[in-house]
């Protein structure tokens, strides 16, 4: 039975990826490719029937893994808690930016939402990639079952496992340009 939750999970989590790295690739290019409004609507355009439904994806794979593997989730949201909040916020700024940004017809309006967008679209591919970095690298687990790293570390090679160093941020920016 856990192969089958194990499976579920591993389904939605690349349903999420597949999907949404559509979305985050087209966030990427709408300020540095889109140069016009009319390129710039085309872009939101190519993205805007799918991409509310993308998150559910992400929602599913939280809520089964909360049920599945309620240790897992547990230990993981302990160590992961700063970044997945980061995260959090930049999906929401992400979905506040292709909401909000027809509202008005500013033209100051429009190229802040256009920049929250993107930036938000880039920072979410590598803090996704960072978090596979980890994945990948394992999290050392204490007795009972909780891991903390710190956020940032010194950045020496030779240095401390955090949850953003060397290895989790080339993991990150090379998913960015993936």
């Amino acid at each position: 039975m856990e192969i089958l939750w194990f499976c579920l999970v591993a389904i939605m989590i690349a349903g999420y990826v597949v999907l949404d790295g559509f979305d985050l690739g087209a966030g990427i290019i709408h300020h540095c490719v889109a140069r016009t409004l009319d390129e710039k609507r085309l872009v939101l355009r190519s993205i805007g029937p799918v991409w509310d439904g993308n998150e559910v994806w992400l929602l599913a794979a939280g809520g089964t893994l909360y049920f599945a593997f309620p240790g897992l989730y547990a230990s993981s949201f302990s160590g992961f808690y700063l970044p997945l909040m980061i995260v959090l916020w930049l999906l929401i700024l992400r979905g506040i930016s292709v909401e909000f940004r027809n509202h008005i017809d500013s033209p100051v309006w429009k190229p802040f939402w256009d920049a929250g967008f993107t930036l938000s679209s880039a920072l979410l591919a590598v803090f996704f990639g960072a978090a596979l970095g980890n994945v990948v690298r394992g999290v050392p687990l204490d007795a009972s079952g909780v891991f903390f790293l710190p956020l940032w570390t010194d950045f020496t090679v030779s240095g401390e496992l955090g949850i953003l160093d060397w290895y989790t941020i080339l993991v990150g920016v090379l998913s960015f340009f993936a």
